[in-house]
């Protein structure tokens, strides 16, 4: 094999190399990307407070959010099966193995009761409420039971009197924490009331944790009330300093929890207002879209729909010569030819009879362009109209003429009024008989000249004959 040949069989294989080496690179990044669209589906599907809810419906949008937090329970109650298996071995385990049993079976049985609720009566708002409720209760005395559970768990291998090695404090610390994050789960549901009326019970039932379980030497202490108030204030100030703040925390962290729902609630209530609104807009700009297209219908229809049809056509082949000697494009050219009888050929095509949903927007949009074009039209021919009856009733003054100037000053608009003018004086009409074409010719020449530029003018009398075969057609 020559030197040149086998340059050329390096460089085609290392071509190659590069060919499927960027394929394997293409292929790897679409398949990354559809991982990662995957994975963004699932979290959105079951975390996120806005998939598939119609905002207006308070209904829908509870139902979304017990449904979420459903979700977010579920997750929770894996940690408190981990944390559940803390202090199974040891002394005192079989007592640790029936209450981490019972705690597994009122678990489970809540969470399939929460379920049940869920999924039957979508649609009922009390329905809903309750589960809000039930869900809120659950997660926090489900962590409070997970904390007893713990804690009992170690003080059982105890002695009397001996405090928590420092693990296993932290390890109770740990479940402590557990019962603010289920205050948290709570506040995810953006309730005010709901907040209100379940932190008497938060406070309650905390108050209760921190002198029994916290401080469990306070009843071993003290034998009467009396003897109870003296231990903790008197003996044991740390203690009542320790509980004190322990319940300034959770003040502080249920004012802080309230502020963020306040400012949640209202920017979603006002997200609410907004979208209301909104699609109150939306449905009346409709219905604003449909009587302007009933109003053009009714405006079109005053005369003999077989006449329009014929005189349209008489319009549009006049103005496709005028447009062919101003010189424009061919395209151009059928641009004008079909406006001048848009309001006729097009107007079965405004109809929106039909509940209008969000994914026809782009349908009444193409309706609306359809509608100002129409519109267009049919200003178009009210001001022929108006240039013919003005001059033959001799009411022409400088006012009229700096009205008629101000409409659509365009060369094609000019094209279009002047052929209709041509078509209207060749027809019979109230004001006035029918012309014939050169008498017709020479009214616009010498009377209405002074509407038009002169060039079109101009062009409208090279042209005269064409224009009369136009209008024989």
């Amino acid at each position: 094999m020559s030197e040149k040949n086998l340059d050329e069989f390096f460089r085609d294989s290392e071509t190659t190399f590069k060919t499927r080496q960027e394929k394997r690179v293409q292929t790897t990044k679409e398949k990354t990307t559809k991982t990662r669209g995957k994975i963004s589906k699932f979290f959105v599907d079951r975390f996120s407070f806005d998939a598939n809810v119609e905002l207006t419906d308070k209904c829908s949008v509870l139902y979304r959010r017990n449904y979420v937090i459903k979700n977010i329970i579920f997750i929770v109650n894996l940690v408190f099966t981990l944390f559940s298996f803390i202090g199974l071995k040891g002394t005192g385990s079989s007592s640790n193995l029936i209450i981490t049993i019972v705690f597994w079976l009122l678990m489970t049985g809540l969470s399939t009761t929460i379920t049940i609720l869920l999924k039957n009566k979508k649609e009922d708002y009390t329905r809903q409420k309750i589960v809000m409720y039930f869900q809120s209760l659950y997660v926090f005395f489900l962590s409070c039971l997970l904390y007893i559970k713990i804690w009992l768990s170690f003080s059982l291998r105890l002695p009397q009197g001996e405090e928590l090695p420092a693990a296993e404090f932290s390890i109770t610390q740990a479940a402590y924490l557990l019962i603010y994050f289920s205050i948290f789960v709570m506040a995810l549901y953006q309730n005010k009331k709901l907040l209100v009326r379940l932190f008497p019970w938060n406070f309650i039932v905390l108050t209760i944790i921190h002198i029994t379980f916290l401080h469990p030497d306070l009843f071993s202490n003290a034998n009467s009330f009396k003897a109870f108030i003296e231990y903790m204030f008197v003996e044991k100030r740390e203690i009542a300093l320790d509980v004190l703040l322990r319940t300034l925390v959770l003040f502080l962290f249920f004012a802080g929890i309230y502020s963020s729902v306040s400012i949640a609630e209202y920017i979603s209530k006002e997200r609410r207002t907004e979208f209301t609104k909104r699609v109150d807009v939306e449905t009346n700009f409709v219905d604003v879209v449909k009587s302007v297209f009933e109003a053009v219908k009714v405006y079109n229809l005053n005369a003999n729909a077989l006449q329009q049809t014929i005189l349209s056509q008489k319009i549009s082949n006049i103005a496709a010569v005028l447009s062919i000697a101003s010189g424009f494009s061919q395209s151009t050219i059928d641009e004008i030819y079909n406006f001048s009888k848009v309001h006729v050929d097009n107007m079965k095509n405004l109809s929106l009879d039909q509940d209008i949903e969000e994914e026809d927007f782009d349908t009444i949009m193409k309706k609306i362009d359809l509608a100002r074009t129409i519109i267009k039209r049919l200003q178009l021919s009210k001001k022929s109209e108006d240039i013919v009856n003005a001059i033959l009733q001799n009411e022409v003054d400088g006012e009229f003429r700096h009205k008629m100037n101000s409409i659509f000053k365009d060369k094609k608009s000019e094209i279009v009024v002047l052929s209709e003018v041509y078509v209207l004086l060749r027809c019979d009409r109230k004001y006035n008989r029918a012309l014939n074409h050169a008498r017709t010719m020479e009214f616009i020449i010498n009377d209405i000249s002074s509407f038009f530029s002169d060039d079109l003018i101009q062009r409208f009398a090279k042209y005269s004959v064409e224009i009369e075969n136009a209008y024989k057609k």
